[in-house]
């Protein structure tokens, strides 16, 4: 009897603990170097991709987008903007490329490390993102 009772409790904490919600989002949370990749999808179609590091609402990196059949060149250069972290894990990132300024609005996942969402920007370009941290400290391996 004792050995049941102890299995019953032993499984009642776990849902316990397993139910706690995940911690609100801070603005610390963002802080961190990510991989970002886009799509343009109703305009001006063509593929990006960012490395960015977020550091106290500040963003700065490089960006890449993929020529398209609309515009033969692509832009492959600096980035910067800010960004700022709601407490339900969305965020929203203002991109500066010289002359196209992109708002994204993006949700996180509940650990925080990557996210999905969408973008628009002053050309009225419309598109999907994702984007996942990764550490600047690990040497890169290529893929076999």
């Amino acid at each position: 009897m004792k050995k049941i009772l102890f299995v019953a409790s032993a499984l009642l904490l776990s849902t316990q603990v397993q139910a706690a919600p995940p911690a609100p989002c801070t603005q610390a949370n963002l802080n961190g170097t990510y991989i970002t990749y886009q799509a343009a999808i109703n305009h001006h179609f063509h593929t990006g991709k960012c490395e960015i590091t977020i550091a106290s609402g500040l963003l700065t990196g490089h960006c890449a987008f993929d020529p398209s059949a609309e515009n033969p060149t692509n832009y492959n250069g600096p980035v910067n903007g800010t960004a700022t972290m709601n407490s339900n894990c969305s965020a929203v990132m203002s991109m500066d490329f010289g002359p196209v300024q992109s708002d994204f609005d993006v949700q996180f996942t509940p650990d925080k490390q990557s996210f999905i969402g969408k973008f628009g920007n002053n050309f009225g370009v419309e598109g999907t993102t994702s984007g996942t941290r990764y550490s600047t400290l690990l040497p890169a391996t290529p893929a076999p």
